[in-house]
C-alpha cells in the first residue's frame, strides 16, 4: 500500500479536478487539463461525498480468502520441505502434487513457504551514499543545466535553470534550441537575475555538454562563448565529471520538482502560454513554495534571512 502522504497527494489531484470540472463548466476540457480520462472523472464523482476521505485510495486486499491454504496443507508443506531440503521450488512442488495429491499452484506454494519462513524477504540493492554539501553563502557556486521538456504540437523545446546551492534560489527560462548561443544569452540573464538579489557569483558549475563547453571536443580550439563570458566576469567554470549527475543534484532534484508540480498538472496549445505559465510557477518556486532543506522556507525568505544576518554582524 502507498504511504500516507502519497495517498493524500493523489487525493487532493482528483479534488483539484473536480473542482476545475465545475468551474470550467466542461469536463473535457478539465479531463485533458489533467490528463485523466472522463470514466475516471465520473468514478470520482461518483464516490466523492464532500471529504477528503471518499477520494483516497481504499486498501484492496479483500476481506476474506477463501483459497488460502488450510493448517493441513501448511503442515504437508512443511514436513516435505524439511524433507527435501536441497530441492527447488518448482521439484517441491512436483513432489507435492504427484505424491501427495497437492492441488495449488507454484504461486500458491510460495507464499506458503515464504509465510513459514523457508525463504527470507527479497534482498534490496543498496543504494549508494553520496556525501551531501551545502555552501556557506549565496553565490558560492551557481547549478546550471539543460532539461528536456515535453512535446509541444511535434516540437522541442529545452528549459535552463540555474540554482543558487545556497538558498535555492532559481533562475530559468525556455528555449526552442539547445545552443552556446541561447547558453550565453541565458547566463547573462541569469546573472542579472542573482545580481539583482544582491548574490556576487564566484563561481558556476556545468556539466559538459556542448551547450556550455568544448572539454569533450579536444580538436576545438576555440573558445566557447559561455565560457568566454564566464572569463570575462571573474567567475570561475567548474566541469562536473561525465556519467555523475548527482554532482548536479540540486539542479537536478528542482527539474523533477517541475515535472512533478507543473509539466505533469498543465497543459498547454502554445509554447507563448507555457512560457508565460512557467513565469509564474517560477515566482511561486521562489517566493512561496517551502522547502524541507531550508527548515520549511521558500528561498526568498531563506536568502533575505541571511543578508539580516550579515547587516546584524557589521553593526
Amino acid at each position: 500500500m502507498q504511504p500516507e502522504y502519497m495517498r493524500r497527494q493523489q487525493a487532493h489531484a482528483r479534488l483539484r479536478l473536480l473542482t476545475d470540472a465545475q468551474q470550467l463548466r466542461n469536463v473535457a476540457a478539465a479531463c485533458r487539463r489533467h490528463r485523466t480520462s472522463r470514466k475516471t472523472y465520473y468514478k470520482w464523482k461518483q464516490r466523492y461525498d464532500g471529504s477528503l476521505e471518499s477520494l483516497l485510495d481504499q486498501p484492496r486486499t479483500p476481506h476474506s480468502h477463501p483459497r488460502q491454504l488450510s493448517a493441513q496443507e501448511h503442515a504437508l508443506v512443511a514436513r516435505v520441505a524439511r524433507k527435501h531440503k536441497t530441492a527447488g521450488l518448482y521439484r517441491l512442488h512436483w513432489l507435492l502434487k504427484t505424491y501427495h495429491d497437492f492441488t495449488r499452484s507454484v504461486g500458491g506454494l510460495y507464499k506458503a513457504l515464504k509465510r513459514l519462513g523457508f525463504y527470507g524477504p527479497a534482498k534490496r540493492r543498496r543504494r549508494r551514499k553520496y556525501k551531501r554539501y551545502e555552501r556557506p553563502f549565496p553565490g558560492a557556486n551557481i547549478q546550471i543545466d539543460a532539461k528536456y521538456l515535453p512535446l509541444l504540437r511535434c516540437k522541442q523545446e529545452y528549459q535552463f535553470t540555474a540554482i543558487d546551492e545556497y538558498s535555492r534560489l532559481r533562475y530559468a527560462a525556455i528555449y526552442e534550441d539547445l545552443t552556446p548561443q541561447n547558453a550565453l544569452h541565458f547566463l547573462r540573464d541569469a546573472l542579472d537575475f542573482f545580481t539583482r538579489h544582491h548574490i556576487r557569483v564566484q563561481q558556476v558549475q556545468t556539466d559538459q555538454g556542448t551547450e556550455f563547453t568544448y572539454a569533450m571536443f579536444p580538436h576545438v580550439h576555440q573558445e566557447h562563448p559561455f565560457e568566454r563570458e564566464l572569463r570575462s566576469e571573474h567567475i570561475h567554470h567548474k566541469l562536473t565529471p561525465v556519467g555523475q549527475p548527482h554532482l548536479q543534484g540540486k539542479v537536478e532534484r528542482s527539474h523533477r520538482i517541475d515535472d512533478d508540480e507543473f509539466y505533469a498538472q498543465r497543459f498547454f496549445r502554445t509554447s507563448a502560454a507555457r512560457k508565460r505559465a512557467f513565469q509564474g510557477h517560477l515566482t511561486y518556486y521562489n517566493h512561496q513554495r517551502p522547502h524541507g532543506s531550508l527548515d520549511w522556507r521558500p528561498p526568498i525568505e531563506h536568502l533575505q534571512a541571511w543578508h539580516n544576518t550579515q547587516q546584524e554582524c557589521h553593526l
